[in-house]
């Protein structure tokens, strides 16, 4: 039987990251996606907005999808504060779902006051109801409030973030790293570490890598595979992604997972 997973997050006009990804790599697993919108991004030259969806909007999109029974459910850009409540009641009447969150921080300049309520409500509020958080390495760096420059630096990271929000934490070192290789450092909610090594792909589409990750993720877990084994084949599907990614402008690229339907 098809397993319905959901996203919450924004939507991305460049299908590259957000909702759109997440659909798409839903689709990709074999798995039927849903989605609520807590905010549309757009792009003017190089600078991001976030268009927040009305709170009472948030409310009726959760409300429109409250008896479809979910396998999975992925958390993205929040974007909003006041949405984590109610968010958190949606997560509070499925207890036994795998929940993914991967907390994006995408705020304009000058957001810090919002940007930590975000934070915050993500700890107190969403922590206790979350299998899995995937931040890469400066979304760590805003949620512990420091640099994060080295393996050592990377490990001692993730096992904090691990004891802040007492589950299991997948921190991706991507390409940021010094190096030849690309690692991802998952720990365990016991605390046990597992190490991710690729090589680094020199390419320009690696948009929505992040989002399609969690949500890869996400879907593997709607089958009830270990959390371990989700992340080692979401992690391939990304790689094969980037391999295949497909450029949107002559400026950058997005992930892209090419699958032959016969």
């Amino acid at each position: 039987m098809t397993k319905i997973v959901l996203t919450i997050g924004g939507s991305d006009p460049f299908a590259g990251g957000g909702i759109q990804t997440d659909l798409k790599t839903f689709s990709d697993h074999q798995t039927f996606g849903m989605s609520v919108l807590t905010s549309i991004v757009t792009f003017s030259g190089n600078c991001l907005s976030v268009h927040l969806v009305d709170k009472e909007v948030f409310a009726a999109q959760l409300k429109s999808i409250q008896d479809v029974s979910f396998a999975a459910i992925k958390i993205g850009l929040i974007a909003n504060p006041v949405f984590i409540p109610l968010i958190k009641e949606f997560l509070r009447g499925r207890p036994d779902i795998p929940v993914v969150l991967d907390p994006v921080l995408a705020f304009k300049e000058g957001d810090l006051k919002l940007k930590k309520a975000v934070v915050a409500g993500m700890q107190t509020d969403l922590a206790p109801f979350v299998t899995i958080i995937t931040p890469n390495l400066v979304e760590a760096e805003t949620l512990l409030n420091k640099k994060i420059t080295t393996l050592a630096e990377m490990q001692a990271a993730v096992t904090t973030l691990q004891k802040a929000f007492n589950t299991a934490v997948l921190l991706k070192g991507g390409s940021r790293l010094a190096g030849e290789d690309a690692v991802d450092i998952l720990s365990l909610s016991h605390g046990e570490l597992r190490h991710f090594t690729t090589k680094k792909i020199n390419t320009q589409s690696i948009n929505g890598a992040g989002c399609s990750l969690s949500s890869a993720i996400a879907a593997r877990l709607s089958e009830n595979a270990e959390l371990d084994e989700a992340v080692k084949k979401a992690k391939n599907y990304v790689y094969q992604s980037i391999q295949k990614g497909i450029m949107v402008t002559k400026e950058f690229g997005s992930v892209y997972y090419e699958r032959n339907i016969k």
